[in-house]
Order: structure tokens, then C-alpha cells, then sequence
């Protein structure tokens, strides 16, 4: 069964140029440009000649000092620099002392000098993500806390915002940053790309983050909202149900993830929860976005590998739910590449679908086009190649937004083959009715004959008897002069019926095409009544019963919708 083009084919090339258009902007345009900016050398962080109110951002990179198993601070937390003996190095934009090939539980101190001209200017540390806890010390004073730093696993806990701290205002910062981690995999430290702003500047960019976040958020839960109540209005269309449930599951992540989303509604959350729905999220994801590719386009992968598919994630959920957050770390890097495979294998379906021809499948390709740019953009990102603002965010949305259009556009196609279908269904189911009337008018009109074929040969058995004990009221001459009787008669009722039939073709064409649900039978009669036959006459031509015609009669006024004022005979005279 055929379709016609949907129009916004045509546009598809467009929009996917602009698609690839708007990720490059983001790739490219929010990318800190740093070829000139001071770097961190020997420990020492000069910014004599850096201007902030030209350049409002500085990112952290170069080589700081790093202490391994070591403390600025003795057995009763008293500030004792004295006691940081060896010092290593370690690389910034990431700072983590992996890294330096040290094991992921432990403690130790990040240690960087800051010299700097422009103390008028307010200045903030901005750190968007601390693996561990954390204390901050410049010049011999503690000025932040994130969380509470301990030797002892039991008594660390860790806070999972970024950590921004307005530095002090002297020309001169011994900064050092002590950090305990028993959770994480990748030791402690600074995952992320870290940065030194301008005060004014950086309250101007983080200000709306909650706002925007929160909002992007709402709508992702609108989404989901949403297309789990149309799957409640077309349960027999599943892949609203699971893109549904990809949509919520999207936006817990969202909430758990970023700025730290749900700390301005839960501040006083565990770490641990939040790393774990952190995961979840990830691996709800992965299995429902499958199975809604799956099952808009089923066929092109069997039931088994499917099922094995989906356990996958359900498996990782139950890990990172039942085992401690360090653990659950170790999960990360696999599910990452789950992640790649699960983008890959949806590809090749949809492809394989748009090769097909497929209603709507070539469309499809934009949107998982965007979700590859953004989990390649999701690994530069985690890799410090590229760091971009609100790409994740904005890249999430419109392939949401997209899909959300896309399933409104599939459902609507979907539905025009279900009402052809149908169509379809009840012109065969007439067909057949109209064949079954058929079938059964010759089957009466068989018993009919038969019926009257009986009746002569039962005479005729009666006349042989007679003829056979010598019955002088029967003759064999009479026998036979009755027979060929009775073949004159039907040979003149036949020529009578086709010469009634010829005469009413014209008159049958029209009744017909005034009233649709006359049969054959019906058809016939009417002539018979519009000439004026009788009851006995009509029962005659058609080997029936003069009952069987009164029945007939009555049938035919209620399908003619006569009323009892109407005279038939005249009804039908008038056509």
C-alpha cells in the first residue's frame, strides 16, 4: 500500500545542515581560548599582565605541586605547613592524582602559588567538580569547606556541588587545596577544567544556571508526562510508553547532574544517593532508548538479542544500587561504551529502516545525528579536549523536542494506514456479504428446482404403478405425452425469465443504483411486480411457494423503506 511523500522530507537536508551548523557553534564558540593566557609554572601561578575585566575567565592549567599522604594539618586539624615534606607535580586542567599513577583512596594536598597585581578586582575560584572532600587554605587561613575531609572512610562525606570561592584580595596566595577521597575510582581531585573569573562576570554567567537547568528540567518531564498519557490514549502504540520513560528517567539525570540541580531542592541530599541516581539514570537511558528504537522499528533485531540487550543496564542498575559508590564507579567506563554501542546499533536500524523506505525513518537520522554529537561532545568533554556550556542541555532538548514532533507525525501515519486497513477490511467483509446473498439466492433457487423436480418424479413413480397393475386410467402414451408436457412448460418459463430479465435491465440498473443493498433475488422479483405478475405467476417462474412470494413482498418493502401508504407494484412502476 502506497503513500504520498510527506512534504517535510524536502526540508530534511536543511535542517540537518543546520543541526551540524549549531553543534559546531557550540563546539568551537564555547571553547575558552587560552593560547596566550598564563599557565602555571614551577608551582607558580603569575598574573601581573592578565587583565580580567578584558579577559573575565582564566583556566587553571599547567603544573601545581602536589602532596601524596600528606596534610598542612597535625592530629588536631591545627594548620601546620611544616609538615608537607615531598612534593610531587601534578597537570592541571584535570587534576586528579591517578593520574600520577597514585591508588584512588587516600588523601593529599594540591599546592599553587598565585602572584597578582590587580587585587582590586574580586576574584573567584571556580571548581565545577570535586572528587572527594575538600578544604581550601591561602595564606595559612581556611576559607571554604566542601564536605568533610577524613583519613577515615567512614567519617569522609562528600558534597557533589562545584566548590566556588571568592580568593582573597593580597598580591601574593599560597593556595592549597586538601583533599580526602574514598569514593571514587580516579582518586581525588579536579575532574573537570577548574577556573580563576572575575567576581561580576561570574555571578552574571552562573546566575540563571539553576533557571535554565530547572526549566530545560520541566520541559523534559512535560515530555515524558506526556508521552506516557498518549500511550494511555494508544496502548497499541508501545513506543510512546518507552520514549515516555526515557524522558523521565532523562530528566532525573538531569536533575543529578551539571550544576548540582538538586541540591537548590534537597541541599541536604547524600552524595552517595545523588552518584548512584546519577548512574541509574545513565543506564534507564541506555535500555529504554533501545527498546523505543526497537519497537518503532521492530524486525531488524530478533527477540533474544533484544532481551539480552535490555538485561544489560538492568544488570548495571542493580550493581551501582546494591555495592558502595567507590565500587559503582568502576561501572563508568563500560557503560560508556555501552553507551556508543546502544547510539551505533540504533543507527544501523534506523538506516536499515530509511533503506526500506520506511515512513519517516530518513527523518530519524537528524535526530540520532544529535544524540552522536553529543555523546562525542559528552567524551571531549569528559576527556578535557573541549569544554562547552549547555551544549548537553540544549542537545538534549531538541532531540527530545524532535522526537516528541517525529512520534506525533508517526503516530498520524500510523493511524492512516490503520483507517486503509480497515477501509479495506469492511469493503472485502461487504464483498464477502454479497457473496454469501449470492451464494445463498442460488442455493434456494436450487432447493426451489429440486423441490419441483421431486414433486414430478414422485408423480410420475405414482402414474408407473398404476400403469404397472393394469390401471386403465394411466396409459404409458399418456405418460409420455405429460412429460413432454411438462419440458414445453419449462423450456417456455425459461424463455419467458430471460425475456423478463432483458426487458428489465435497464429498469434492474437503476433500481439497483437507488438501492445498493437489493440482491439478485430481489432484483428479480421487482421485475416480475413492476409487470404487473401475481402471486401464483411469480411462484411459478420461480419454482417457489406462494408464501414463500408473500415473504418476499414483505422483505422487499422494508429494504425499499415503503411505508404501508405506498403501493409497491406502483413504486416500482415509477422508476
Amino acid at each position: 500500500m502506497k503513500f504520498p511523500k510527506d512534504p517535510f522530507l524536502s526540508f530534511m537536508p536543511y535542517v540537518l545542515r543546520c543541526c551540524v551548523g549549531v553543534f559546531v557553534f557550540f563546539l568551537f564558540g564555547c571553547v575558552s581560548n587560552s593560547k596566550q593566557a598564563p599557565t602555571i609554572q614551577n608551582g607558580t601561578l603569575d598574573l601581573s599582565d592578565w587583565s580580567f575585566s578584558d579577559n573575565p575567565t582564566l583556566t587553571l592549567q599547567g603544573e601545581t605541586l602536589f602532596y601524596w599522604q600528606q596534610w598542612p594539618l597535625d592530629d588536631q586539624g591545627t594548620f601546620t605547613p611544616s609538615a608537607l615534606k615531598k612534593a610531587d607535580t601534578i597537570a592541571w586542567p584535570a587534576a586528579v592524582w591517578s593520574q600520577n599513577e597514585y591508588g584512588p583512596k587516600g588523601y593529599g594536598t594540591f599546592r599553587f602559588y598565585i602572584k597578582q597585581k590587580d587585587i582590586e578586582t574580586s576574584k573567584v575560584l571556580n571548581i565545577a567538580r570535586t572528587l572527594g572532600a575538600v578544604e581550601l587554605w591561602a595564606n595559612g587561613k581556611k576559607i571554604a569547606t566542601h564536605g568533610q575531609i577524613s583519613k577515615d572512610e567512614d567519617k569522609e562525606e562528600v558534597d557533589g556541588r562545584p566548590l566556588r570561592v571568592d580568593l582573597p584580595t593580597d598580591a601574593a596566595l599560597d593556595v592549597m587545596l586538601v583533599v580526602s577521597n574514598h569514593k571514587n575510582r580516579l582518586g581525588g581531585g579536579f575532574p573537570l577544567r577548574n577556573a580563576i573569573q572575575e567576581k561580576t562576570h561570574f555571578v552574571r554567567k552562573s546566575t540563571p544556571k539553576p533557571l535554565i537547568e530547572g526549566f530545560i528540567t520541566f520541559l523534559i518531564v512535560f515530555f515524558g508526562i506526556y508521552h506516557i498519557l498518549k500511550y494511555l490514549s494508544f496502548s497499541r502504540y508501545d513506543y510512546f510508553l518507552y520514549f515516555g520513560l526515557y524522558c523521565l528517567i532523562g530528566a532525573s539525570r538531569q536533575l543529578f547532574v551539571g550544576e548540582g540541580l538538586v541540591y537548590y531542592f534537597f541541599p541536604d541530599i547524600s552524595f552517595e544517593v545523588v552518584q548512584k541516581m546519577r548512574y541509574i539514570g545513565y543506564y534507564g537511558g541506555l535500555a529504554f532508548i533501545f527498546l523505543y528504537h526497537h519497537t518503532l522499528f521492530p524486525g531488524y533485531y530478533s527477540s533474544r538479542f533484544v532481551y539480552f540487550l535490555t538485561s544489560i543496564p538492568i544488570v548495571g542498575t542493580l550493581y551501582v544500587l546494591f555495592t558502595p559508590a567507590f565500587y559503582g564507579t568502576y561501572s563508568a567506563p563500560f557503560f560508556q561504551v555501552f553507551g556508543l554501542v546502544v547510539i551505533l546499533l540504533g543507527l544501523y536500524q534506523i538506516g536499515s529502516a530509511a533503506k526500506d523506505k520506511k515512513p519517516y525513518a530518513l527523518v530519524m537520522l537528524i535526530s540520532m545525528s544529535v544524540t552522536c554529537l553529543m555523546l562525542v561532545n559528552d567524551l571531549l568533554n569528559a576527556m578535557l579536549v573541549i569544554q562547552t556550556e549547555y551544549v548537553i542541555n540544549y542537545g538534549m532538548l531538541f532531540y527530545l523536542g524532535f522526537q516528541m514532533f517525529l512520534n506525533h507525525k508517526i503516530q498520524q501515519q500510523r493511524e492512516r494506514e490503520r483507517e486503509l486497513q480497515l477501509a479495506q477490511m469492511s469493503s472485502d467483509i461487504e464483498h464477502m456479504r454479497d457473496d454469501i446473498s449470492t451464494k445463498e439466492e442460488e442455493i434456494t433457487k436450487l432447493r426451489s428446482e429440486t423441490f419441483q423436480q421431486l414433486k414430478s418424479k414422485e408423480k410420475l413413480v405414482e402414474n408407473l404403478k398404476k400403469v404397472a397393475s393394469n390401471d386403465e386410467t394411466v396409459s404409458i402414451q399418456s405418460l409420455i405425452t405429460e412429460l413432454r408436457s411438462e419440458l414445453v412448460e419449462d423450456s417456455k418459463l425459461a424463455l419467458i425469465k430471460n425475456d423478463i430479465e432483458a426487458l428489465n435491465h435497464e429498469f434492474a440498473e437503476r433500481l439497483k443504483k437507488q438501492h445498493p443493498n437489493l440482491t439478485k433475488t430481489d432484483l428479480e422479483i421487482c421485475s416480475y411486480l413492476r409487470m404487473s405478475l401475481g402471486r401464483k405467476e411469480i411462484a411459478r417462474l420461480r419454482f417457489t411457494s406462494l408464501e414463500a412470494v408473500k415473504k418476499s413482498r414483505s422483505r422487499l418493502r422494508k429494504k425499499l423503506n415503503l411505508s404501508q401508504e405506498v403501493d409497491l407494484e406502483e413504486y416500482l412502476q415509477s422508476i
